[in-house]
């Protein structure tokens, strides 16, 4: 599965007091012997940390001790190692023979990626035996291929929960009625997108605040946040209306980064919020915010809920089904699991802002009531297929590459008749169509306009009208969205239509700036055919398109046909020509849902 995302911001590495991530691997913990007073002896071996604890002979146990080696989610690994070695001092043996448990810091994605035939001893040390990740998600990203899904448990058992949560900065909720109001994510989110909210609030100077997001192949938070954002109904799919919604939130993301651990160290909570904040707002464990409000940043953020239906990072207990996984490890395994089940250790869990497998809160002082931890949560959403999963990961992918855009909208003089059913002409569609598209386009777009009408005694089929460019970057003295607002409203309908010659030109030019692992487009509205003596034959045109388009960064025509002397059956032989597609635009709530999913490289 490919999980694609820009490149992370730039900031310090800080742990908050948590196991290390890899690049800082931990070393094997082995945990072995009996109860009664446990005498540790530490010793240095090959630059790896090992704790070897003495065996009680009052105990029968006897032969090899049999160690199971546990891979646990980093960001828990400490809180996992001090409950093994409580486990060790309870004797636990199978068959008269001493087992112990080996907990190894990995970070769920790599375990994700890496189990399996991918796993490599000299790079990733000894092949778990037993997985506990954050989320069952990460299961399910692994069972995507055959290889790891053989391996792993069907229905393994949660040891510990924690939701995942916005992490805001505490004067934003306060000015949005947090804690009189119990806010939800989308409300937060649609905050940051309406600038003039904050100046109502009386802080004008937040208009330029932005949203964290972290990266969806790294990060549990990530993870879950695609899927809050695109699957919002949970059901493993992503409709267009859905996937039109989530372009509002690509315009507030301030920042991406690997972890939340990047986000919480550039938070300065001596400094108000404003122009020079990194971001606002970040998604999160709620077991994390809980570490960073006992670290040095005590009252900085408070953690928001998605409302109904939360992802819960379930900690899954899965023992995997390999070859060194014998009959008498997997008993050491569950009694293990059974042992993280008691209520000793649901209470120790608990101390480290950990709930209950069913979301209950353990520890008050540990998730306090005003702190914004709520003591019940709504049911946590079904996770979905792996298949489901890699489809919703995959869409989200495509969404954040850069995409380049040629539109090419046609001028001539058929775009003055009037649009059946409405007050419009079809040109005055298509401004407000392209009006509304450009102002849904997500940052990480590159966009020109075009226009193609040949106007009596004109010699100019074709012509530039806003250059091509960043979207975020300027034209002259304004923005190159205003720029493009600017010349939509000012479009005037003249002329016949040269649309072969038109759309030949702009494969040309797009050739120019397309890129490798990019969205790269032609986007053609037109309400005609092609009037144009002595200009290229439609067989001519896809001749050519068919042999100068790069397989290495190629370039897609979309076409959108307006109204019913559009030649739709050449525009398919154009699109398709270019590996695109033509839609016919009937009403304008189509035209520009149409035309935003083909400024996001939807339409494939």
């Amino acid at each position: 599965m490919s999980l694609g995302w820009p490149d992370p911001i730039a900031y310090p590495h800080h742990s908050r007091g948590q196991a290390p991530s890899r690049g800082g691997r931990r070393g094997l913990l082995y945990l072995g012997g009996i109860a009664g007073a446990v005498v540790v002896a530490a010793a240095l071996v090959g630059g790896t940390f090992v704790v070897v604890s003495k065996a009680n002979t009052r105990h029968s146990c006897s032969g090899p001790v049999a160690s199971v080696t546990v891979a646990v989610a980093t960001d828990v690994a400490s809180a996992l190692e001090s409950v093994a070695q409580d486990w060790t001092a309870t004797a636990p043996s199978v068959n008269g023979r001493c087992v112990t448990a080996s907990v190894v810091a990995e970070d769920s994605s790599h375990v994700a990626a890496t189990v399996g035939r991918g796993w490599d001893t000299t790079r990733d040390g000894q092949q778990p035996q037993v997985w506990i990740p954050e989320s069952t998600l990460w299961l399910n990203v692994a069972k995507a291929r055959p290889d790891a899904a053989a391996m792993l448990s069907a229905k393994p058992v949660s040891i510990a929960s924690s939701p995942v949560v916005l992490a805001l900065r505490r004067p934003l909720a306060q000015a949005l009625g947090w804690p009189r109001a119990a806010l939800v994510w989308n409300e937060v989110l649609g905050a940051f997108a309406r600038p003039d909210l904050w100046a109502k609030a009386g802080h004008p100077d937040w208009a330029s605040l932005k949203v964290g997001l972290t990266n969806v192949a790294t990060s549990t938070s990530g993870l879950a946040s695609v899927l809050l954002l695109l699957d919002q109904d949970a059901k493993g799919t992503v409709s267009d209306a859905q996937f039109e919604a989530s372009l509002g939130l690509q315009q507030v993301v301030g920042a991406f980064a690997n972890n939340d651990s990047e986000f919480y160290a550039a938070q300065d909570p001596a400094a108000p919020p404003g122009p020079d904040s990194v971001v606002a707002a970040f998604p999160t464990l709620e077991r994390d915010l809980v570490a960073n409000e006992n670290g040095p940043q005590p009252g900085a953020l408070v953690p928001i809920y998605p409302g109904p239906n939360p992802i819960v990072a379930d900690f899954p207990f899965a023992v995997m089904n390999a070859p060194s996984v014998d009959a008498t490890v997997r008993d050491a395994a569950h009694q293990f699991q059974q042992y993280l089940l008691t209520s000793k250790v649901q209470d120790k869990l608990a101390t480290y802002g950990l709930r209950t497998p069913d979301q209950k809160i353990r520890d008050a002082a540990a998730l306090p009531a005003e702190g914004g931890f709520p003591a019940q949560l709504p049911p946590p959403r079904a996770t979905p297929a792996p298949a489901a999963l890699s489809s919703v990961v995959a869409q989200w992918s495509s969404l954040l590459l850069p995409t380049n855009v040629l539109a090419l909208l046609d001028t001539s003089g058929s775009m003055s008749t009037p649009v059946p059913g409405t007050k419009l002409t079809r040109l005055q569609l298509l401004q407000q169509t392209a009006a509304t598209g450009f102002g849904l386009m997500t940052p990480q777009t590159n966009l020109g306009l075009w226009t193609f009408a040949e106007p009596p005694g004109s010699t100019s089929e074709y012509r530039e009208v806003v250059p091509f460019g960043p979207i975020t970057a300027n034209v002259g003295a304004v923005t190159r969205k205003q720029a493009l607002l600017s010349a939509v409203g000012g479009l005037r309908a003249n002329g016949s239509t040269p649309l072969y010659d038109a759309v030949y030109a702009a494969f040309h030019a797009a050739l120019k700036f397309s890129q490798p692992n990019s969205n790269n487009a032609i986007m053609v509205i037109t309400d005609g055919a092609n009037e144009l003596n002595g200009g290229l034959t439609l067989a001519a045109l896809i001749t050519r398109l068919t042999k100068e388009q790069r397989t290495d960064k190629p370039v897609q025509i979309v076409c959108i046909a307006m109204g019913p002397q559009a030649d739709v059956a050449a525009l398919q032989k154009i699109s398709g020509a270019a590996n695109g597609r033509t839609f016919v635009a009937r009403n304008p709530a189509q035209a520009v849902q149409t035309l935003v999913l083909a400024f996001a490289g939807r339409l494939r």
